[in-house]
């Protein structure tokens, strides 16, 4: 199946400086729920950043909101109360997630996660790969920078980083949203190691919704959970590892699936025990 329209030349890669993008290689995993849209849209999902489970997701560390999750954390009762403003808690959280604090990231950016390195883990498996019975598919960043619809000049692949977020500070480059989209707390997630394509949460002639059908309007929906982004599957996956937690016929029903999308792509069970 052949991309309609125009594919981007390539995404701006931030964050891996002095590294060989067509070398790092990324790893996604995902159930099979995930991995049967793929193949029949030859799109993948991207989320939007404030429907991710992260709470914290896009938020600056030392912004409006991190301030008042903090207050939220340290004092339970102030989320049922009405705020000495008149609004709220939610009301509140609202109000930084629309203004320029940046936090507005969290409805403007869509963002497609991957895991940095070769090696596979038993965490990332149980974590994200349906317990060991999904599959993971193996890329790297240039794939990842060339492979997705996407055309507008603010979209890039990036390198999380992960910071302490009881002490971070960006100072002024806090209204930088897509520095903040790039940050997670090291505490709780450094050992994801993750790599982001962040894109516009805007519908266009690359996107599509979750039943497969194109937007009817374009534009921009902060309320969306999320969009499925047109790409190249033979561009984008390198080979495909099918989890610890499968057997001999889900690793043949993986090859026919692949063959049948006419994709020439290797197919691999993980060297894993299983999780």
């Amino acid at each position: 199946m052949a991309l309609n329209g125009p594919t981007v030349s390539g995404l701006k890669i931030r964050g891996f400086s002095g590294e060989d993008p067509g070398v790092v290689e990324v790893l996604r995993y995902m159930p099979l729920v995930r991995f049967l849209p793929l193949l029949e849209l030859e799109a993948m999902w991207f989320s939007r950043l404030g429907a991710l489970q992260d709470k914290y997701e896009c938020t600056n560390p030392k912004g409006p909101r991190a301030f008042l999750m903090q207050i939220a954390k340290e004092n339970p009762d102030f989320t049922k109360a009405k705020t000495p403003l008149g609004g709220s808690f939610d009301e509140l959280l609202a109000m930084t997630d629309n203004g320029r604090s940046g936090d507005g990231g969290r409805k403007m950016f869509l963002v497609n996660c991957w895991f940095i390195g070769r090696t596979e883990t038993q965490k990332m498996w149980r974590d994200y790969g349906d317990g060991g019975k999904g599959i993971a598919i193996r890329s790297t960043v240039k794939r990842l920078a060339t492979s997705f619809q996407v055309a507008d000049p603010i979209s890039l692949v990036g390198k999380v980083n992960y910071v302490d977020f009881e002490t971070h500070d960006l100072g002024a480059r806090g209204e930088d949203q897509a520095l903040v989209s790039l940050l997670k707390d090291k505490n709780k997630f450094a050992d994801e190691n993750e790599a982001r394509i962040l894109t516009l949460n805007t519908f266009h002639e690359g996107t599509l919704l979750p039943d497969g059908s194109h937007p009817a309007v374009t534009g921009f929906d902060p309320e969306i959970k999320g969009l499925c982004i047109k790409c190249s599957l033979q561009g984008l996956i390198h080979s495909i590892v099918v989890g610890p937690n499968t057997d001999w016929n889900f690793y043949m029903l993986m090859k026919r699936l692949v063959a049948r999308f006419g994709l020439t792509i290797n197919v691999e069970h993980s060297k894993l025990p299983p999780v």
